[in-house]
């Protein structure tokens, strides 16, 4: 049976509507020849939980977790929220809130985190992948975006073991909904572009869940 390593960021308990297309391609796949295997997080900052996804992963599923640096959660502390505060993801883009801590906080977002905020796990997922693909022979990696830096990590994993990998784009890159209406400067959108093109000319296909994704290469 050949082997492939799927990158998602977002993991059951996470209650994330974008985990329902990798969970059932998991479920299934090992009907088809192919076992898969994980490589998540411990945890996220806006995780809402949903323990009814649990019954969509097999026992026998090897799921690896690593750790991963969360603005997040400076940015909690930055705008004075509790430490254990709950975050709604639609806050911290909010563009009702006034405020000049949030404001700074939205800018340095939009702009410094190339190409999202989760690109703190990249160093964390290329360790443990290099690690796992030493000790195993796999045959794909499929990383599943957004946050789309995955995908680098991704890249990564399969280019230093030397296998074809698969992004899974379930909404757009640059064109993703929450960019509307915000300030990004030329050069963050210049590199955001060269860093999508990259992953698309790396990559043995490209997956679009969406036709909205395809907005994104016109």
């Amino acid at each position: 049976m050949k082997k492939v390593l799927f990158l998602t960021y977002y993991w059951p308990p996470s209650g994330k509507a974008s985990l329902h297309w990798p969970l059932k391609m998991i479920k299934y796949l090992p009907e088809f020849g192919w076992q898969p295997a994980v490589l998540t997080v411990e945890d996220e900052s806006f995780m809402q939980k949903d323990d009814s996804m649990m019954s969509e992963i097999a026992p026998d599923l090897k799921v690896i977790k690593t750790k991963s640096i969360e603005p997040f959660e400076f940015y909690k502390i930055f705008t004075g929220k509790g430490k254990d505060a709950q975050l709604v993801a639609s806050e911290t883009i909010s563009k009702e809130n006034k405020s000049l801590t949030h404001a700074i906080s939205l800018w340095i977002r939009m702009n410094l985190f190339i190409p999202d905020a989760r690109i703190g796990w990249y160093p964390f997922a290329v360790r443990a992948g290099n690690k796992l693909l030493l000790e195993e022979k796999f045959d794909a990696v499929v990383s599943i975006g957004p946050p789309h830096s995955v995908h680098l990590a991704a890249a990564k994993i399969a280019r230093n073991a030397q296998i074809p990998f698969y992004p899974v784009f379930i909404d757009p890159w640059l064109n993703i909904a929450y960019y509307k209406g915000q300030t990004r400067s030329k050069l963050t959108i210049m590199l955001d572009a060269f860093l999508e093109k990259r992953i698309l000319q790396k990559s043995r296909a490209s997956i679009f869940v969406t036709e909205t994704s395809l907005a994104d290469l016109c």
